[in-house]
C-alpha cells in the first residue's frame, strides 16, 4: 500500500551512504572536479556519449561540507514524515526516480556543467508531499491547505535562492521535483503493490525516457 507504514529509516541510510560517499571524495581522496567526475558526477559530454549510470550515481556525491549539510539537514528534516506517509520501499522509489530526473534535465539544459548532490531528489520528495496534500484536501482541507502553501512558499524560496547563486542547479531542481509529483502521483492514484520487479521497472521506464530526452535536445 501506499501508506503503509516502514520497518526500517530507508532516509537514514540514504544520509548514511552520502556522508560515507563525502568521506571517500573529499576526505580520502580530492574531492576536485576529476575526483568527482570520475566517481560519476553529472557530466553532459559524458551522458550524451552512453554513461547514463552517471544520472543515478551523481545523486549520491556532493561538492563540499556545506553542499552535504544543507542536503543533509533538508533529508533529516523531511525524510521520516515522507517515509512515513509513502512507505520506505514507494520513498526509494520516488527519492530514486526524482533525482534521475533532475540529472537528466541538469544535462540537457546546465550548458555542460559538472553537476552533483540530492537536491533534485529532495525537490522530488517535497513534490511527493504536495502530492499527498492534494490527495487529502477533501478529508481534511485546512490541513492539507495549510501545508501545501507551507511547501510552495518552501520550493519558492530555494527556487529564487537558486537564481541568485550561480552554482545552484535549478535545472536539476526543476526536474527533481517534476519527477516526484510525477512518481509519486502514479503510485498513489494507482495504489500499486510495489515489488522488487515493479521497482526495477519503474526505474528502468525514468532512466530509458531521460536518455530520449537528452537525445532529443543533444
Amino acid at each position: 500500500m501506499f501508506f503503509s507504514k516502514p520497518t526500517q529509516s530507508i532516509y537514514l541510510i540514504v544520509l548514511f551512504v552520502n556522508i560515507f560517499i563525502w568521506i571517500i571524495s573529499e576526505l580520502i581522496l580530492d574531492g576536485s572536479s576529476n575526483t568527482l567526475i570520475a566517481m560519476g558526477a553529472n557530466y553532459a559530454p559524458y551522458v550524451k556519449k552512453g554513461e547514463v549510470w552517471r544520472l543515478l550515481f551523481s545523486v549520491f556525491l556532493h561538492s563540499g561540507i556545506s553542499h552535504l549539510i544543507f542536503n543533509s539537514i533538508a533529508l533529516l528534516a523531511f525524510g521520516n514524515l515522507i517515509e512515513q506517509l509513502l512507505g520506505k520501499r514507494n520513498f526509494l522509489i520516488v527519492y530514486l526516480c526524482s533525482g534521475i530526473t533532475g540529472s537528466a534535465f541538469s544535462v540537457a539544459l546546465n550548458n555542460n556543467a559538472i553537476s552533483v548532490g540530492s537536491s533534485g531528489a529532495v525537490f522530488g520528495l517535497l513534490g511527493s508531499l504536495m502530492i499527498y496534500y492534494l490527495h487529502i484536501r477533501k478529508s481534511n482541507p485546512i490541513y492539507a491547505k495549510n501545508n501545501l502553501i507551507g511547501i510552495i512558499i518552501l520550493l519558492t524560496i530555494n527556487l529564487f535562492y537558486g537564481l541568485t547563486y550561480p552554482r545552484v542547479d535549478n535545472w536539476a531542481h526543476l526536474g527533481g521535483l517534476l519527477g516526484g509529483i510525477f512518481s509519486s502521483s502514479i503510485l498513489l492514484y494507482f495504489n500499486i503493490r510495489i515489488n522488487i520487479n515493479l521497482i526495477i521497472s519503474i526505474l528502468s521506464f525514468i532512466i530509458w525516457g531521460c536518455v530520449i530526452f537528452l537525445l532529443i535536445n543533444t
